[in-house]
């Protein structure tokens, strides 16, 4: 009796996660998601109508369930991003030859997303690119331009359907009360495109964003020992799947950083 009590808890937590981490299809689509519904018509030239119920046979489901086409044998339906996990839906196909109808339905559970993002910045600390370019501005005035930094964050997608391919996302890269940094230059990997922040990946892979900061401030011997050092954090957020899944919010990591320093070398001395 023992054993058959931990065969079921186990086949139960099976299904349970089974469930909450299955990737978004058809018959369990996340909010959000559009999948593809299709079937063979049994007679040329039918007349195909789709339709979608709530948690039964009649009840109509409206904006829950925008369908695309419904009078094609190929249909895509896209479920609401509001929807809630586990509800019921009914997907309905009707063929009629224009004496005789027939008609199949398809029961449909919203699922739980088990899309997400995780960003790692390529380093937690690190020097700028170049030295230290130092210039009189008068005969007894010594300026330090630091110059560039190139900062380097790979954002990794996980539990993507493998039947879309392609994610996007927002990133946003802070450098808290530190000002007179330039971060307009941004690059992306080849896989993906970037426009007003927005990265755009058209693969299912990993994205590599990078960041050329310039420090435009430029500083003298009267500057802190550490004036020139700083924190950018990149944060990410927005992210969706091609097929309209939105990122979980839950299993991801949406933020990382990169300390920017030099030694902290105090003006000369002398006797």
């Amino acid at each position: 009796m023992k054993k058959l009590f931990i065969l079921l808890a186990v086949v139960t937590l099976t299904a349970m996660s089974a469930n909450v981490f299955a990737q978004s299809s058809g018959i369990s689509p996340a909010p959000g998601a559009t999948h593809e519904y299709s079937i063979t018509p049994g007679n040329i030239g039918s007349t195909i109508t789709w339709s979608v119920t709530k948690g039964d046979l009649t009840t109509d489901a409206g904006a829950d369930a925008i369908i695309s086409d419904d009078d094609a044998a190929i249909t895509n339906i896209t479920w609401a991003a509001g929807l809630t996990v586990d509800d019921m839906y009914y997907v309905h196909v009707v063929e009629s030859d224009g004496t005789c109808t027939n008609e199949k339905v398809l029961p449909v559970q919203i699922t739980a997303s088990p899309f997400y993002l995780e960003i790692a910045a390529a380093n937690a600390t690190q020097c700028y690119d170049g030295t230290v370019v130092v210039s009189l501005a008068d005969a007894s005035t010594i300026n330090y331009d630091h110059g560039n930094a190139t900062l380097e964050f790979t954002v990794t997608p996980f539990e993507l359907s493998s039947s879309y391919s392609g994610y996007s996302f927002d990133i946003d890269l802070d450098f808290g009360a530190y000002t007179g940094l330039d971060a307009s230059n941004v690059s992306v990997s080849t896989n993906a495109s970037i426009s007003g922040g927005t990265v755009t990946v058209a693969d299912n892979a990993a994205v590599t964003i990078t960041y050329v900061v310039d420090n435009t401030n430029i500083f003298n011997n009267g500057s802190a020992v550490d004036a020139q050092d700083f924190t950018a954090t990149a944060t990410i957020s927005g992210g969706e799947a091609s097929n309209g899944v939105d990122d979980n919010g839950t299993d991801g990591t949406y933020t990382d950083a990169t300390d920017v320093s030099r030694p902290n070398t105090s003006g000369i001395s002398t006797n």
